[in-house]
């Protein structure tokens, strides 16, 4: 009894030394819905296992509605250097949830990446990481990247290297060259140029014009981003399939995305990373029966929905009116410029719901 309130002291002392040193504190973004949050907590668990001691992580969740217990399940991941805040952004956002064009398994809580420079003006910059995740670098190296030159650090996506349907859609629908576009699961965002150029408002009038039905938020952000990108490594963001040019050892972070999640299917690459980390929570049984219980008929589904995917890439590709072949070099920075109109006062009433300091 007596060493449990010591350790409870203990904590709180270093909860209040940790919060003082504002220079040490790196903000990281995740946004979740109650779908994902053990997910969330299993990539949180990984995370600040492997973070340098020497910071203080200040985390916070977009989220429209998260349920309270889960909130405080998530919570159980923390350690002494790091705090976490819940944010719903529900009531503002419903206003425009007609610009979120969403299929399959996304939900809007994808789009809040958007809108975290205009919430948090005071950060200069954030990392946004995906849920999906399994992060077994620093994140405070990461995070001590030089960005000031570029909108956003992050990494090629291997999906558009790897499968040459998709490949092509960037190319031809989007007018990113593959090796440049990158994914956004895990983003290092120079907060002064997303304001500077108008990041959030250039995307509410690009989804207004086009609808970007493919990777969706991910290809809004290649188009605003086109040109300002650091390129990191790619053990930065590892999709979880094999890469023969790629070696293990420079694994930073996992990206469990597509049909390569380990909570739906057995012997997936790296899926025992993923499982050290949920054995650390109180999530671990909940997820190790989603796995056991993810039926044929569900992973038939999958793969329903993969081949959608492939022939809404080859239909958005070959479409003579599509995005690329509408808009020429010239008018496409001309119209990333007619941005204001109508949503700047709708942005303004978004960013007054900015989350406490």
């Amino acid at each position: 009894m007596l060493f449990s309130s010591c350790k409870s002291i203990i904590f709180e002392v270093k909860y209040i030394i940790m919060s003082t040193l504002k220079d040490n504190e790196i903000p990281i973004f995740f946004a979740t819905d109650d779908n994902y949050a053990p997910f969330l907590t299993v990539c949180l668990k990984s995370m600040l296992a492997n973070a340098s001691k020497d910071y203080f992580y200040k985390i916070y969740v977009l989220t429209t509605n998260l349920d309270p217990k889960l909130q405080g399940r998530i919570k159980q991941s923390l350690t002494p250097n790091s705090t976490i805040e819940f944010i719903s952004l529900k009531n503002e956002l419903d206003k425009i949830q007609d610009l979120f064009h969403l299929r399959d398994y996304y939900s809007k809580e994808t789009y809040y990446r958007f809108f975290v420079p205009d919430l948090f003006p005071d950060y200069d910059k954030v990392l946004y990481i995906d849920c999906d995740t399994i992060i077994l670098g620093d994140v405070a190296q990461l995070y001590n990247t030089d960005v000031k030159d570029y909108f956003v650090a992050a990494v090629e996506e291997e999906v558009m290297q790897t499968f040459d349907v998709f490949g092509t859609y960037v190319e031809k629908f989007l007018g990113v060259p593959r090796k440049q576009y990158f994914n956004a699961g895990m983003l290092l965002i120079n907060n002064k140029r997303f304001l500077k150029f108008k990041i959030a408002e250039k995307f509410v009038e690009l989804s207004k014009q086009y609808t970007f039905r493919v990777t969706q938020d991910e290809d809004y952000l290649n188009v605003l981003c086109k040109n300002r990108v650091k390129w990191l490594d790619l053990g930065w963001n590892k999709t979880s399939y094999k890469n023969p040019e790629f070696d293990d050892k420079d694994l930073k972070l996992i990206h469990y995305k597509i049909n390569w999640k380990p909570w739906h299917y057995a012997n997936t690459l790296y899926e025992e990373y993923f499982w050290e980390y949920a054995k650390q929570t109180d999530f671990y049984e909940e997820i190790l029966a989603m796995r056991d219980s993810y039926t044929q008929e569900l992973k038939d589904r999958d793969q329903m929905q993969y081949e959608r995917l492939v022939k809404m890439a080859e239909e958005d590709t070959a479409n003579p009116d599509n995005y690329w072949n509408t808009v020429s070099k010239f008018e496409e920075s001309k119209a990333k410029g007619l941005v204001r109109i109508n949503y700047l006062n709708l942005l303004k009433r978004l960013i007054g719901i900015k989350g406490r300091e």
